[in-house]
């Protein structure tokens, strides 16, 4: 029998989907036995995806789904220890979703018959299950599912193009608009354009999906680190409904691993190790998404033994990157540039090795990074990502005659000041709004069109974590929803900018990069600091 294309991929998804359930629901049955749901839910699932590897004539894959059924009847029953067989049960998912990986590119499905006769050995003596016949028909559930029909990426990225054309098209209309102030063509655009956004919004929500599709492959990842580590390990989640862009989901996984490694291999210590220290034997990691604005705050947090804080200092000390009166939070940071006090480099993870990949990705997603650490008490790393990549709304604001973009998600407050209340500071100016000191960038030095001050001076104040800083501008204009198109090769080797977009008018508007204006504007203090370290260590 050969399987046509489109039932191939509704057969893919729906075997992917059970093998996630399956994979959940052993590792709740793992931790408590006594949850014969999770048995149940496992039974179920392998009895649809062993009908449909009949159905798709999948033999070996059938023969795989048939005898893990097997093994889980005899658990339930009580013809097997669960305990003795979770190992194997997990390598057989394994299998699965190996097999379904080939089948997906159109090879031929893996030879699974080692792996079944390992199962069957489990289950000897024992009443075999009746083998489904591949010309039984599916659950019914099958028909209500047709609610939900698959769709390939490449459509919704097209669906998105498309939007994304028509916002483009209608920002030139309201345009025209405005220059015929013709009252019928105007009620059109206005219909149009609340058309456009109607389309737009639910093109974007397509694409959306919950973070916990990411966050549920790591308690398979937990569990079997923690054993090869011999630690013992709670992995806590909430937050798994927040819905961020598919884009956004698949670049911050590989991201989540390297940060959900370094905890279990060098944050969390040994059983006797937290015995000793006065902590109970199970560490935890706790992973947790929330909402802000038009941001995902996503922390990975472990209850272990923290950064050596002095230890990172002195070594950063000694590379000249960071002076000796600097802050805890200060001295955290240096573990994305490399400096680590780990002695010993693992299969798993490295502390500091890894971390510096995880930072430069959330920051090319308009992202950021930060990490706070106590001794004894453990270590948090935050993570601020936009929900989207593709539109977003920004403020304009103009630098000597040309606009400029600013994604409103980083914009904390905008101000106008006299020249006098710019104060001029030992290594950089300031103003100082309600008690608090804010530093200042001035966005026409950076782009090399310096001016000076007017008597009154427009800042956008930019919050980035913890950070704060103004970025001073000629003019502050209109708040716009806008396209993010890619740079080209050359402005791309500009890091003030991270993209551009076409607006109503016909014209090109860089979006700014705003992790690269926070560097920018600790670029000059880092230096003077560098530079203080070696005058200090002269003649020494």
């Amino acid at each position: 029998m050969v399987v046509i294309k489109k039932h191939l991929e509704v057969f893919l998804v729906e075997s992917r989907q059970h093998l996630e359930l399956m994979n959940q629901a052993l590792l709740a049955l793992e931790k408590n036995p006594a949850r014969t749901e999770f048995l149940s839910q496992c039974l179920v699932s392998l009895h649809t995806l062993k009908g449909i590897a009949g159905t798709a004539n999948w033999n070996e894959m059938e023969s795989l789904a048939h005898a893990l059924e097997d093994v889980f009847d005899a658990v339930k029953n009580k013809k097997c220890v669960l305990e003795d067989s979770v190992d194997i049960l997990f390598q057989g998912f394994d299998m699965l979703a190996a097999s379904l990986e080939v089948l997906g590119k159109g090879d031929k499905e893996l030879v699974t018959k080692a792996l079944v006769e390992r199962l069957e050995n489990l289950t000897a003596g024992g009443k075999q299950a009746k083998r489904l016949s591949s010309a039984e028909p599916k659950s019914t559930q099958g028909i209500e599912r047709m609610q939900i029909v698959p769709v390939k990426v490449e459509r919704l990225d097209l669906l998105m193009n498309l939007a994304e054309e028509l916002l483009t098209t209608r920002l030139r209309l309201d345009q025209i608009k405005e220059t015929l102030d013709n009252p019928e063509l105007t009620a059109t655009v206005e219909n149009l354009g609340r058309l456009v956004t109607e389309i737009q919004f639910n093109v974007m929500q397509s694409r959306m999906v919950p973070i916990g599709s990411v966050f549920n492959l790591f308690n398979r990842m937990v569990r079997d680190l923690s054993k090869q580590k011999a630690k013992q390990v709670n992995l806590e989640m909430e937050g798994s409904d927040i819905e961020l862009d598919r884009t956004v989901v698949d670049e911050i996984g590989e991201s989540l691993v390297h940060l959900i490694r370094n905890a279990l291999d060098h944050g969390l210590e040994t059983p006797e190790e937290r015995k000793r220290s006065g902590k109970p034997p199970y560490g935890t990691i706790r992973l947790t998404a929330s909402r802000s604005k038009e941001l995902a705050i996503v922390e990975v947090k472990d209850d272990g033994a923290g950064l050596d804080l002095e230890a990172i200092k002195k070594a950063g000390v000694a590379r000249g990157v960071i002076r000796l009166d600097a802050t805890k939070a200060e001295v955290a940071e240096l573990i994305f540039a490399g400096v680590s006090t780990t002695k010993k480099v693992t299969k798993i993870s490295g502390r500091g090795i890894g971390l510096d990949i995880v930072k430069k990705k959330i920051e090319s997603l308009g992202g950021s990074v930060k990490v706070s650490s106590e001794p004894k008490r453990g270590t948090t790393f935050t993570l601020e990502i936009p929900l989207t990549l593709a539109i977003i709304r920004t403020l304009f604001v103009q630098v000597e005659g040309q606009k400029y973009a600013v994604p409103a998600a980083a914009i904390e407050r905008l101000v106008t000041v006299s020249r006098q209340d710019i104060k001029g500071m030992l290594e950089y100016e300031a103003i100082v709004l309600e008690g608090e000191e804010i530093p200042l960038t001035r966005l026409g030095d950076l782009l090399n069109v310096p001016k000076a001050l007017e008597e009154s001076q427009p800042i956008v104040v930019i919050k980035r974590g913890d950070e704060k800083f103004g970025l001073i501008v000629d003019a502050l204009l209109s708040t716009q929803e806008i396209v993010i198109k890619p740079l080209n090769r050359l402005i791309r080797q500009n890091n003030y900018f991270a993209g551009s977009s076409i607006i109503g008018s016909g014209e090109v508007v860089l979006i700014l990069d705003i992790a690269n204006l926070v560097i920018t504007k600790n670029r000059m203090t880092s230096t003077q600091r560098i530079e203080l370290i070696g005058q200090s260590t002269k003649g020494r």
